[in-house]
């Protein structure tokens, strides 16, 4: 029999004795040494889809957070939009907006059109592959700082007791 019931996927939280916090970071830390490994041997859109999870999940936290609610498994844009409306961070809020939002579309241009061929598109593989290049090493500047960012205001809100 078929499960009709829509699953609803639910972020991990780390609370003590849970070891959701240990496992993050054992995910995190492999996460990026693999998208440093695509950078280096050119497994560009490799590089790019790890490094949108991990700019995902970093903002799924802060939303979650910040709104007091679970904000999980959302989509890169509706983070974007949310972030825009929601996030009280100046700075953050114009990381996304100004840096990220401009990489999503770049992004989405490398994931969604590598095969495609528009009417009057020159661009042999090669073109394709090497413009993917700077998309992802833009992504993987706009992550660390996105999470950089999003560490800091972690803290300050666990020292403050926001």
């Amino acid at each position: 029999m078929e499960n009709t019931k829509k699953q609803t996927k639910k972020r991990a939280v780390n609370i003590p004795g849970n070891e959701v916090g240990k496992q993050r970071y054992d995910i995190y830390r492999y996460a990026t040494v693999w998208v440093e490994t695509a950078l280096r041997q050119g497994y560009n859109l490799e590089a790019i889809t790890l490094i949108e999870s991990l700019i995902s999940d970093r903002l799924e936290s802060r939303l979650s957070q910040l709104l007091g609610q679970d904000f999980s498994y959302k989509t890169l844009g509706g983070l974007i939009i949310t972030i825009k409306d929601k996030e009280t961070d100046e700075k953050l809020r114009a990381l996304v907006l100004n840096d990220l939002d401009p990489w999503r579309n770049d992004r989405n241009s490398a994931m969604h059109e590598m095969v495609k061929l528009a009417d009057g598109d020159t661009k042999t593989w090669q073109d394709r592959m090497d413009a993917l290049v700077p998309v992802a090493n833009r992504g993987y500047e706009i992550y660390r700082k996105i999470a950089t960012r999003v560490r800091g205001l972690k803290k300050f809100i666990h020292k403050n007791g926001f």
